[in-house]
């Protein structure tokens, strides 16, 4: 048996909210409540309409949520080392935001 992985496409602010958290997890495990208000605080930036909560479906292999703490996972660490600069231009370019 052969198992393929599936990417996954996010819109841009998806991209955009992604790498934000992922920076801010890169440097320490935070509180629910910080990555909440990060991530609130991310899309009303954008001064577009997004349901910012669901930031942990977005990062469900990226994340882990323990105990009312969220910290970076092996995959999240590797997938921000390995595509955190590519994908920050592209949000660039599509969304006009510098990270």
């Amino acid at each position: 048996m052969v198992y393929v992985e599936q990417y996954i496409h996010y819109t841009p602010v998806g991209e955009y909210l992604r790498l934000v958290i992922l920076r801010r997890l890169a440097r320490g495990p935070a509180k629910v409540e910080e990555i909440d208000k990060l991530a609130e605080e991310a899309v009303r930036r954008l001064h577009v309409r997004y349901d910012w909560r669901v930031w942990p479906r977005l990062l469900a292999r990226e994340v882990e949520v323990k105990d009312g703490t969220v910290e970076l996972t092996h995959v999240g660490r590797w997938i921000l080392e390995q595509t955190g600069e590519e994908v920050a231009e592209y949000v660039k370019k599509r969304l006009g935001v510098s990270l």
